[in-house]
């Protein structure tokens, strides 16, 4: 993709954030949106211009995807099982509600308009309860911090997938920072690759075909082609509407 200067740039990619109290100089707590660096690094070498998004009203979640061109849900704490209507479990992290929420009101509306969409780890999740899908709340062994920009395992892709086209393979090395899996698929979700252990590590959506979710942190692993070639394809997504 394109190495020019960023001020040159037209396709603008959102980036769900989310609030995180920084610390400052009077040892009190500040809010801040907040946004894992990766992201932004795997947009810019993508060619596009990187827009975080605040966490807002989910009323005016879908005004946000009027300043941006397509959208990357973010990683990060797990999903509350009350957004698809089940009990905590053993093993359920930390969650977040106010964060659920405008990440399912911005994930609905950007199924709704077919907008270019990577959802990556937690993503996936939100993704798939937007849909009305049900997650696995803990699983052992998944959380390889260690491998964090190395493939920890191999995933298989069907063929004739957006993703194979995309990734152009059948089988890729993935890393693996979650503890949470998808379970019952939504409404419309497709699975279209899976671990050695038979769950679920990327879905597309039907009759919104440019929307795609993995269970990866590709954005981790953007020294790879492969990988990186998820990000540039938001940004070809955006050009070839901008053809038509």
């Amino acid at each position: 993709m394109s190495s020019s200067p960023i001020s040159s740039l037209t396709v603008r990619i959102g980036i769900t954030a989310h609030l995180e109290l920084v610390p400052n100089e009077d040892g009190d707590g500040v809010l801040h949106y907040v946004a894992s660096a990766p992201y932004v690094k795997a947009v810019r070498r993508a060619g596009a211009v990187p827009v975080l998004l605040p966490v807002v009203e989910p009323d005016d979640a879908a005004a946000m995807l009027e300043v941006v061109d397509a959208l990357i849900i973010t990683g990060g704490c797990d999903v509350d099982p009350t957004n698809y209507g089940a009990p905590a479990e053993p093993g359920l992290g930390p969650t977040d509600l106010v964060r659920d929420a405008a990440d399912l009101a911005i994930t609905r509306a950007a199924v709704v308009r077919n907008m270019p969409t990577l959802a990556t780890c937690r993503g996936i999740q939100v993704l798939n309860v937007a849909m009305g899908g049900t997650l696995v709340q803990h699983i052992d062994d998944h959380m390889r911090v260690d491998l964090y920009n190395q493939a920890a395992h191999d995933v298989d892709i069907h063929p004739g997938s957006r993703l194979a086209t995309i990734l152009g393979t059948e089988a890729v090395g993935v890393n693996s920072l979650h503890h949470q899996v998808i379970d019952r698929l939504g409404r419309g979700v497709r699975a279209v690759a899976y671990n050695h252990e038979g769950q679920v590590e990327a879905i597309e959506i039907d009759n919104a075909p440019a929307v795609l979710g993995v269970q990866w942190h590709p954005e981790l692993l953007r020294h790879r082609s492969d990988h990186l070639a998820l990000f540039e394809d938001l940004v070809e997504q955006v050009l070839d509407l901008r053809r038509a």
